[in-house]
């Protein structure tokens, strides 16, 4: 199934948010987080917890022992889970938990070894993310530069990320490169690089530009990090950011009419991913140019679940993929969030669900308690078991640390699947989401204790220079 995928800048309802003032930035940056604020308790009524647990207990696949190299044997059960899926939403509750990046990374190995996955789609930037798929298929590269240089360094820069980069590596080193594993960016949240390789690739055509990189806003994108972006954005009149949106209508202009030229001087692939990357900026100018956080969230969503469908179009054709998000990304219903935006919000999970059907799968994350160091702002951090009507909370009742469970597989009408179809408080970063479990999730998985994730040497020092 071929789809034309557009890279449209119109609001859609799907929406994840975006920090609103400069103490939210801070947050967001020392905690890796999308979104960072305080929410309010939900409106649903308590219920009992008690089936859901017992039920959970029954059917978990569990986990002997969390160790990215340990032998996956254990997640054989996740086969009938996963069947003939063409796409396994991956997802996580905090994007800084060492746990739930091993027991993904974990799930990684086994789709890729057991079930034939050929690409891992991260929440990065289509254009950066573009190294990395260069060093998994031909070691080309420091993979400690390539992690730092991402434009969600923030995220990914980690030691337990590297591992599952290694591995990749070491798995492609011994296989012919039409099973190779790729590795894809799709957001759309730091463009300047693809755009800046679309004025060079129309240099080197000797095309006429008419629009340079200040006429495109690629100063106010420098550092790549997408809510200092989108601080700069606000400062504009309203003018300069109509002339900004003309300007990127002019670039895909220029670079239609120059196709001849491009394929002439470079090649047909470098017209099309000159094409693309004009598009993904056009994308991310509209986001960083939105009125409200809603609507700017709303593009976001749009803009990864196109660039996610092309991948699978284009790039692995008839081949299997993991896409590694937040769970908020990768859900298949919408939620809410009190005190921080009014109404339902849709992720990119839905628009995939609707486009592919059963052969979408999405995977949440879920933990128990934990702590943090004291090493990073804010500070030291403690996490303590939720209550039993919030998500993590009731799987804390399951007495086994990790696994992972159906929610398919409950029995229609049972207590346990009504209390999985009522919108129930899930652990979003630092804020609470509101969704029902059996409609957001395929399956979930569940780690007991967490700690935080372990940012290389060159990431931490960054972090701990934050706002300085």
């Amino acid at each position: 199934m071929q789809h034309n995928r557009q890279f449209k800048s119109s609001t859609v309802k799907s929406s994840v948010l975006r920090p609103g003032n400069r103490a939210g930035l801070v947050v967001v940056l020392a905690l890796s987080a999308v979104v960072a604020l305080a929410c309010g308790g939900s409106e649903m009524e308590p219920r009992s917890s008690h089936a859901v647990i017992e039920w959970a207990s029954i059917h978990a696949i569990t986990v002997d022992r969390l160790d990215f190299s340990a032998p996956v044997a254990g997640l054989e059960g996740l086969r009938s889970s996963i069947g003939s899926a063409r796409i396994v939403g991956l997802g996580e509750s905090r994007h800084d938990t060492r746990e739930q990046l091993v027991l993904k990374g974990m799930v990684v190995r086994y789709l890729v070894e057991d079930l034939g996955c050929r690409a891992l789609i991260l929440e990065e930037s289509v254009s950066h993310a573009e190294s990395l798929d260069r060093y998994v298929r031909s070691g080309e590269g420091d993979l400690r530069d390539l992690m730092n240089g991402l434009a969600g360094w923030y995220l990914w820069d980690t030691e337990e990320m590297q591992d599952v980069i290694r591995w990749i590596r070491d798995f492609n080193a011994d296989r012919e490169p039409n099973q190779h594993v790729r590795i894809f960016g799709v957001d759309i949240t730091a463009p300047a690089l693809g755009v800046e390789s679309v004025l060079e690739s129309l240099e080197i055509a000797g095309a006429d530009t008419r629009v340079d990189a200040r006429a495109l806003g690629l100063d106010l994108q420098q550092g790549d990090f997408w809510p200092t972006t989108w601080e700069r954005y606000a400062a504009l009149s309203d003018q300069r950011r109509r002339e900004l949106g003309n300007n990127y209508d002019e670039l895909i202009s220029v670079v239609t009419a120059q196709r001849m030229r491009i394929v002439e001087s470079l090649s047909e692939e470098a017209y099309e991913r000159a094409l693309l990357m004009a598009k993904i900026g056009r994308a991310g100018n509209a986001l960083f140019s939105s009125a409200s956080r809603e609507e700017g969230g709303a593009i976001r969503e749009r803009g990864m679940a196109q660039a996610t469908l092309r991948i699978l179009d284009r790039e692995i054709p008839g081949g299997k993929a993991i896409l590694w998000a937040h769970n908020l990304h990768v859900a298949t219903s919408s939620f809410r969030m009190p005190g921080l935006a009014e109404g339902a919000l849709e992720p990119m999970g839905v628009q995939l669900r609707d486009e592919l059907g059963d052969a979408y799968i999405a995977i949440g994350g879920t933990f128990g308690s934990g702590t943090y160091p004291a090493d990073l702002p804010p500070g030291e951090r403690v996490f303590e078991v939720a209550s039993e009507d919030v998500m993590d909370g009731a799987l804390a009742g399951v007495d086994v640390p990790f696994f992972l469970l159906d929610l398919r597989g409950v029995e229609q009408g049972s207590a346990a699947a009504r209390w999985l179809q009522q919108d129930r408080e899930w652990i979003a970063q630092d804020a609470r989401a509101v969704l029902a479990p059996s409609a957001a999730f395929d399956l979930v998985y569940y780690v007991q204790e967490i700690s935080r994730s372990q940012p290389t040497p060159l990431a931490l020092q960054r972090f701990q220079t934050l706002g300085r």
